[in-house]
């Protein structure tokens, strides 16, 4: 039994008890590689620890006790995903929900390219596991990397920010920018995240849509007449991204395994292959040195 399923197993264990139901939230956050998950799960948890890579499912737990004697604790149960995108709707029928559930879906708002494929297969994943109006998500949709992505250019900025709104108003969930270089931004995204394990909820106070500024849009306060295109479903919005960005073609890693054995030892050809992966997949990654790439096999 792995890990990610022994703490399945407990949780669901703690769910049988109907008095701890009442005071128990769960959190699953998913999306982009190296956006910070990790790091907004520590903060809001207050671990002073330096976050790891997350190769799969990692499972986090808080606890806060309550002000009136004799009350219940309050417990927040954490999933953070950081394997392969595309096998996310298959990991999350292993996660007990229960009472108060929120799916976060972090998105590296500087990888435009990246960006509609790792939405898609979130969204996928949640209709695909969610169905029972009892087991529906409150969704957020944090933008992270926010530092960089200020410093793109204004149409990539705008059809970005559109393409965000439009799905929040399809989905009715919340979007934020954040940025863990922005004192600002890290501490309002604390304080949400904070709500939604111990308080009532995520609670925005504010809203900007400004591209001046970091998005913040509470669930329900925008319409597609204040984001200034007509009503259109989830194909029409990926078709219009589409036309403004080039969304990077999924790199199949076997591409790569298949290339000729240039080392004595296996394991340096297979270590070869996965950073050829990498390189392909980059954001900035030159045309002169895909084609170079694919001409090693």
């Amino acid at each position: 039994m792995s890990l990610p399923d022994i703490a399945s197993q407990l949780v669901k264990e703690s769910f049988a008890d109907s008095n701890y139901n009442k005071t128990s939230s769960t959190i699953i956050m998913a999306g982009s590689k190296y956006v910070g998950k990790s790091t907004i799960i520590n903060s809001f948890l207050e671990k002073n620890e330096n976050p790891k890579e997350t190769l799969v499912l990692e499972y986090s737990f808080g606890r806060k006790s309550s002000q009136k004697p004799g009350g219940d604790k309050s417990i927040c149960h954490v999933w953070e995903y950081g394997g392969k995108i595309e096998m996310l709707k298959d990991v999350l029928t292993s996660i007990p929900v229960h009472q108060k559930f929120f799916f976060c879906i972090v998105i590296d708002l500087s990888k435009g390219r990246n960006l509609w494929s790792t939405l898609e297969a979130c969204l996928e994943a949640i209709e695909k596991n969610y169905t029972a109006p009892n087991l529906l998500p409150e969704i957020i949709l944090i933008g992270g990397n926010y530092h960089l992505f200020k410093n793109l250019d204004s149409e990539t900025k705008k059809i970005i920010c559109l393409t965000l709104r439009s799905i929040a108003v399809i989905y009715r969930a919340h979007v934020v920018f954040y940025s863990h270089k922005e004192a600002t931004l890290v501490r309002r995204l604390k304080e949400l995240c904070y709500g939604m394990a111990f308080g009532k909820g995520f609670s925005l106070k504010e809203k900007n849509t400004n591209l001046s500024k970091p998005l913040v849009i509470p669930k329900g306060t925008d319409s597609w007449e204040n984001i200034g295109v007509p009503i259109s479903t989830l194909t029409q919005i990926k078709l219009r991204y589409a036309a403004k960005i080039a969304m990077e073609q999924e790199t199949d890693v076997k591409q790569f395994s298949q290339m000729k054995r240039t080392h004595p030892e296996p394991v340096l050809d297979t270590l070869t292959a996965l950073k050829c992966e990498d390189l392909v997949n980059m954001e900035y990654c030159d045309p002169s040195i895909k084609d170079y790439l694919y001409c090693l096999n």
